[in-house]
């Protein structure tokens, strides 16, 4: 019986070649079955302290063996998953993450160790290529049994995804509606039209109405705070007590 070398030598170069070609095919294959580039989570616990999450990868890996085919295996959850929301010049967006929520998980070309315990320009830990350890994830992504109802075709808008409560900005008007009350806490509020001119709070004639009805029943019940200002030489502003 020949070897397997002088098997491999009888063949003319075509079969070789077609042999040679198979082996780095299958070669990089395995290479890009371990490179992990994006794929959907979803999260399973979320640390608002330290803005991280436990998250279960979405999609079960297809793994082949000889004589066992090919079986669906779910990836073992991933832990200590950095968020990523938008945030710069001092402001964040924040979002309640809650258990089952989907997100984006991708994953860096390098180890991130060193800089997401320290920040900065670091060395790596430990050299390593779009590993599983090395996972952010992004909330967002849904699927066809989480659409979100009433989506506006004409205005951006920042809502609870059933709508109850929403800023709504358009190109003429901006609204902010609550669910059940809208709550504004600031030392002082100013009321201005497009031009930045103050606004009246009231009319003058329901100002010279409160003042002559409502003003002198309140004094009657022991009420001895100013009356409100001039409608006709004040600015409309709001202030805390």
């Amino acid at each position: 019986m020949s070897s397997p070398t002088a098997a491999a030598t009888n063949l003319n170069p075509a079969m070789r070649s077609a042999a040679q070609t198979a082996q780095w095919k299958e070669a990089l294959r395995q290479a890009l079955c371990d490179m992990r580039v994006a794929i959907p989570g979803i999260i399973v616990s979320f640390d608002s302290i330290h803005q991280t999450a436990v998250v279960q990868v979405a999609l079960r890996e297809k793994i082949w063996a000889p004589h066992a085919g090919t079986t669906d295996v779910a990836i073992a959850q991933l832990q200590d998953v950095p968020i990523v929301i938008p945030r710069g010049g001092g402001c964040s967006l924040t979002m309640p993450v809650q258990p089952g929520d989907e997100c984006l998980l991708v994953f860096a070309d390098m180890c991130i160790d060193t800089w997401w315990a320290n920040g900065g320009l670091q060395n790596q830990f430990e050299k390593r290529r779009h590993d599983l350890s090395d996972a952010f994830f992004i909330p967002g992504p849904w699927n066809q049994h989480r659409l979100i109802s009433d989506w506006s075709t004409d205005s951006a808008q920042l809502r609870t995804d059933d709508g109850s409560a929403y800023v709504d900005v358009a190109s003429e008007i901006v609204t902010v509606s609550g669910a059940s009350q809208v709550a504004i806490e600031a030392p002082a509020v100013n009321i201005r039209d497009g031009s930045g001119i103050p606004q009246k709070l009231m009319t003058d004639t329901f100002y010279q109405w409160w003042i002559a009805n409502i003003y002198p029943f309140l004094q009657s019940k022991g009420y001895v705070g100013p009356p409100p200002p001039a409608t006709g030489s004040e600015t409309t502003v709001l202030k805390g007590q």
